[in-house]
């Protein structure tokens, strides 16, 4: 191997390994994130009442997923009944 080649790889192998540990630090500081959306139902929407529940990422994710999530007037409102036993969802799509 050439003196280039060697460099090429090596050059390589640095821009995988600064691309995987930000990839790694993403995921862990979204998965320590928490957001807050605002139960919302009819109700309380016309009375322009809104309860804040703070929720992790991962679960609005897959709250939005389900549209469980939507965005009204600048706040998140989440249509998702929190208080009903979570099971196997079918997926949307």
């Amino acid at each position: 191997m050439t003196a280039s080649v060697k460099r090429t790889e090596r050059i390589r192998l640095i821009i995988g390994a600064v691309l995987g540990a930000a990839a790694i630090a993403l995921i862990v500081v979204g998965a320590m994130r928490t957001r807050e959306v605002m139960e919302f139902d009819e109700i309380a929407a016309e009375a322009e009442i809104f309860i804040p529940e703070t929720i992790s990422e991962k679960d609005l994710v897959i709250d939005a997923t389900f549209s469980g999530v939507v965005r009204r007037n600048g706040m998140l409102l989440s249509t998702y009944d929190r208080s009903q036993p979570r099971g196997k969802q079918a997926c949307p799509t």
